[in-house]
C-alpha cells in the first residue's frame, strides 16, 4: 500500500475509533510510524486528510445512489438497498458521529454534505416510488414526502442517537438493528402482504442477533 493510502487507512481508522477531534496529526504519524514531516509531504495536515476521506466517501455514496433506480422493486430488494446504505455510512462513520460540530468547522464540506443528503433524500423517494409502481406498497401520494422525510431522519441520525444511548453495539447488529427501524416506517403501507412481511423481517432481524 503507498504512503498516501496508508494515511487515509490508518486516520479513517483512528478517526472512527477514537474521533475525529481526539486525533493530530502528530498522533496519525506515530500510528503509521512515520514522521509527522512524511505525512506532510502527502498532506498538509489533519485537514487535507479529512477533506480526502470525504472525497471518497461522497464518491462512493454517490455511486450507490445513483445505482438504484428501477432496481428496488420488492420489499427484500429494499431491505438489502438500506443495508449497503448504512454500510458505507458506518464505514465513514465519523463523519455522522457528532455531525453539526464537523460541518461547522467545515464549511465547505457542509455544502457538498447537504448536496449528498438531497441525493439521498430524492434516491429514497424514487425507491417509494418504485415500490409503490410495482404494487409492493401502497400509499397516498399526499404522505410520500412525510415518510421519506422520516426515512432520511433516521439514514442521517441513526449513528449519533447510538452514541446517546451507549447501546455498544457492534457495527452489523447496529447496522441490521437500523434497517429494521426503517423498515418498519413502511410497514402501515405495505397492504395485504404487511403482516407476512413483518413477520420475515422481525424473523430476519432476530437472526442476525444471534
Amino acid at each position: 500500500m503507498k504512503t498516501r493510502d496508508r494515511i487515509l487507512h490508518v486516520s479513517l481508522l483512528l478517526f472512527n475509533e477514537e474521533g475525529e477531534a481526539q486525533q493530530t496529526a502528530v498522533d496519525i504519524s506515530n500510528a503509521l510510524g512515520i514522521s509527522p514531516g512524511n505525512l506532510y509531504y502527502h498532506f498538509k495536515g489533519k485537514d487535507a486528510i479529512i477533506r480526502a476521506l470525504f472525497d471518497s466517501f461522497e464518491e462512493e455514496m454517490r455511486i450507490i445512489l445513483r445505482g438504484s433506480r428501477g432496481r428496488v422493486t420488492s420489499i427484500e430488494d429494499n431491505w438489502v438497498y438500506l443495508y449497503i446504505i448504512l454500510e458505507e455510512i458506518y464505514d465513514f462513520r465519523f463523519f455522522y458521529r457528532n455531525l453539526g460540530v464537523l460541518l461547522d468547522r467545515y464549511p465547505d464540506l457542509a455544502n457538498r454534505f447537504r448536496s449528498l443528503v438531497a441525493e439521498q433524500r430524492t434516491t429514497i423517494h424514487n425507491v417509494l416510488d418504485d415500490l409503490r409502481d410495482a404494487e409492493a406498497l401502497s400509499i397516498d401520494p399526499r404522505l410520500m414526502e412525510v415518510l421519506t422525510d422520516q426515512m432520511m431522519m433516521t439514514l442521517t441520525f441513526w449513528l449519533e442517537a447510538d452514541s446517546m444511548n451507549r447501546n455498544n453495539l457492534d457495527g452489523a447488529a447496529l447496522i441490521h438493528k437500523t434497517v429494521f427501524q426503517v423498515m418498519c416506517l413502511i410497514v402501515p403501507y405495505m397492504g395485504e402482504n404487511g403482516m407476512d412481511a413483518l413477520s420475515r423481517m422481525i424473523a430476519h432481524y432476530e437472526a442476525s442477533k444471534k
